[in-house]
C-alpha cells in the first residue's frame, strides 16, 4: 500500500472517531444536565452501562464520565487527521 492510500484510511478513522466523539460529549451533556426519578438503567449504543441508579448525583457523575471519556476519541480524531495532512500531498494549481 502506498502513502496515499494510507493516508486516506487516516482521514477515514478521523471521521468515524470523530463521529464517536460526537455521540459521546452529547450523551454526557444529556446525563449531566437530566433530573431522574426511581430506578434507572444507563444505556450507550445498546450496552448497559449501569444498572439501579437512583439518585439524580449519580446519574449526573455519568454524565461526567462521558465528558472525560469523550477527549480519548477528540485525541485520536486529532491524530489521524495530522497523519493523514503528513501522507496525502496537497494539490496545487
Amino acid at each position: 500500500m502506498n502513502k496515499n492510500k494510507v493516508g486516506w484510511l487516516f482521514l477515514g478513522l478521523a471521521g468515524c472517531l470523530g463521529l464517536l466523539f460526537i455521540m459521546m460529549a452529547g450523551e454526557g451533556y444529556g446525563l449531566s444536565t437530566s433530573r431522574i426519578d426511581g430506578n434507572m438503567q444507563l444505556n450507550f449504543l445498546g450496552i448497559k452501562i449501569a444498572d439501579g441508579i437512583t439518585t439524580t448525583a449519580r446519574w449526573n457523575q455519568y454524565g461526567t464520565y462521558f465528558y472525560l471519556w469523550s477527549l480519548v476519541p477528540l485525541t485520536l480524531t486529532i491524530f489521524c487527521y495530522r497523519k493523514f495532512l503528513k501522507l496525502v500531498p496537497t494539490i496545487s494549481n
